[in-house]
């Protein structure tokens, strides 16, 4: 095991650790400091189920009336972790004017550019899986972009692609241009979005489009009804029909099914004939581009290019799905085709209140009240799908800035942070370096990296990699009861349960511990250390030892860098009681100090609950 050989002081840390996170992961709220936060300003604190959204604030005249909590709590929901800087600008913006702020920054660099620069930096041959934890812990942390970025992960988990896929983690540059392209469309219209990812070669491996020919009579061959079946179910209508509140529609007491096998043979019928991109004035026969040979065979372009459609592949018997008739064609038009079916699975009834809701869990609240889904729904439907409006509706709304005084039940209020969010919130609240990226960066690189390293292992890591799921169904389910346990009797969901257990819970404590030690990532070749070291220099210096035993001002800082304000006085006695506990005698020791009050912070019930 790793323990094995640690000091008595790091094993006492180490039981503190896993006392906390065994309670975090009990069940109960986020407490004290980190749960509910104040009124937004401006709000006449009766933001009740009748559904306002929550004022928008923070002009230059209302500078400093949104609290650095609020700010702080507001950023937990809207990027990858709160930092001093952009808790000051959600400040002095206001809500509504960050977001509109954010959606209007451009981004840095690109993932494909990101994931470029790291072969060429590694003298790779191509792009592997390990490219993608570089460029998205790189993006995560760094890039200024933060909303589209972190909403953009958020729909890669409702449209997952995986580098778990062998063709994948072995080609990324296409999951890389598949993060581009989210978050390209992280303020598009979700028809648009739909159909870059139902066109993107990344989905097109992954879900069996690419390279998906018409049905023969002959040979038996059918269509593929992959993708045509996830398009539905995870994608846009999901299994049963829905009220825009997101609560199911019964028929005789039962839920009603939104599509059948034949809405499922209809439309797989659509994707076919979709394979590699063929340039514009390419005369090279057509299977050359459908299966990429010579006179047709640039990978650097097909990679990102969205699929084109092969007449020659394509269907032209009738298609009949949802309803809606997709005639028998003389001539096989996929574009048509495509253009038919996307249209009608993006104006379904089901299509807003489904996507909607999960956009509020990925972003707000597991089990967001039927009154805020209804609010968001409407907000989709007025707006044509605007995903730039739902998500601004979804982080205004009173029931993600006032939650106490929405009429919502605190204990029921808020989600799981899961694992990959917490790392990130902490690479971003505690000062850190990376030899590789401030390598790159004083070379003048276009696109420095972190040399992060995976972190799959739940028993000493995250038992979660970026764009690594583990199927089509993401790590975890939008509607996953935890078996045997109070949330579940609650009636309550809670996704990122799934991905919990025991040893990922002692694993986390062990992780979060190591990396504060010794650092995080592959090992550097100058260094021989991990890439990522953290700085805990500044809170150090707060551990004057006036009072050894009790390093308040030492632990208030971490709490407001990783919380955005104090501990709850339980937590804070158990933090500042075990933290004293420790020996300062010299420098190794007292950095010690700092990390076991970072540690026990970030394994709380106040951390691992966003609330």
């Amino acid at each position: 095991m790793k323990w094995m050989g640690w000091s008595a002081g790091r094993m006492t840390v180490i039981a503190a650790l896993a006392a906390a996170m065994l309670s975090a992961c009990g069940g109960g709220g986020g407490g004290g400091g980190s749960a509910g936060g104040g009124n937004a300003p401006g709000s006449n604190g009766s933001g009740t189920s009748s559904g306002q959204a929550a004022p928008e604030t923070g002009n230059a005249s209302q500078a400093g009336a949104i609290t650095e909590h609020d700010a702080h709590r507001f950023l937990g929901q809207a990027s990858f972790g709160a930092t001093p800087s952009t808790v000051a600008s959600v400040r002095s913006l206001g809500y509504a004017g960050w977001i509109d702020n954010q959606f209007n920054t451009g981004l840095s660099v690109s993932h494909v550019s990101t994931a470029e620069a790291s072969v060429a930096r590694l003298l790779a041959d191509k792009a592997r899986a390990s490219d993608i934890s570089y460029t998205w812990w790189t993006h995560a942390v760094q890039d200024p972009a933060q909303l589209r970025q972190r909403v953009a992960y958020a729909l890669s988990q409702i449209f997952v692609v995986s580098t778990m896929d062998s063709v994948l983690a072995d080609n990324s540059r296409l999951v890389a241009s598949y993060m581009d392209m989210l978050i390209q469309h992280s303020g598009s219209t979700y028809r648009e979005l739909l159909e870059a990812v139902a066109l993107h070669p990344a989905m097109g491996i992954y879900l069996s489009t690419l390279q998906n020919r018409k049905e023969d009579p002959v040979s038996g061959r059918i269509p593929d009804e992959n993708f045509a079946r996830e398009v539905m179910q995870l994608f846009s209508i999901g299994l049963y029909e829905l009220n825009d509140d997101g609560s199911l529609k019964l028929r005789n007491g039962q839920p009603i099914e939104t599509y059948t096998p034949d809405d499922v043979r209809g439309l797989a019928k659509v994707f076919t004939g979709w394979s590699w991109h063929r340039p514009a004035g390419n005369t090279a026969e057509w299977w050359r581009c459908f299966w990429p040979s010579a006179g047709c065979n640039d990978f650097a372009l097909q990679s990102r290019m969205p699929m084109s459609g092969y007449a020659e592949a394509h269907s032209t018997s009738e298609k009949r799905f949802l309803g809606i008739t997709v005639p028998a064609q003389a001539t096989a038009n996929p574009a048509l085709s495509l253009r038919l079916a996307l249209d009608r699975l993006a104006t379904h009834p089901n299509t807003a209140p489904f996507i909607s809701k999960q956009l509020i869990q990925r972003l707000v609240t597991s089990n967001p009240s039927p009154a805020y889904v209804a609010r968001v729904t409407s907000v989709f439907r007025g707006s044509n799908g605007s995903l730039r409006a739902v998500v601004k509706a979804i982080l205004l709304d009173a029931e993600a800035r006032t939650p106490g005084t929405s009429g919502v039940s605190m204990p029921s209020h808020g989600k799981l942070r899961e694992p990959v969010l917490r790392l990130s919130q902490l690479l971003r609240a505690i000062p850190h370096s990376s030899t590789m990226y401030t390598t790159l960066q004083s070379a003048q690189s276009a696109a420095p990296f972190y040399y992060a390293s995976a972190t799959d292992d739940p028993a000493f890591a995250l038992g979660q990699t970026p764009m690594r799921s583990p199927s089509v169904f993401n790590f975890y389910r939008p509607g996953y009861k935890p078996p045997r346990s109070q949330l579940g009797a609650l009636g309550l969901v809670a996704p990122e349960m799934q991905a919990t257990s025991e040893t990922s819970v002692l694993g986390y404590a062990n992780f979060i511990t190591t990396i504060l030690d010794q650092g995080w990532g592959e090992t550097h070749p100058q260094t021989g250390k991990p890439d990522i070291q953290f700085n805990l220099s500044a809170l150090q210096a707060l551990d004057d030892g006036s009072n050894t035993a009790r390093p308040q001002r030492m632990v208030d800082e971490a709490a407001r860098l990783l919380l955005g304000g104090p501990l709850s006085s339980a937590l804070n006695e158990r933090v500042v009681t075990a933290v004293g506990a420790m020996p300062r005698a010299n420098d190794q020791q007292k950095r010690r100090r700092a990390a076991a009050a970072v540690a026990l912070i970030a394994v709380s019930p106040n951390y691992i609950v966003q609330q």
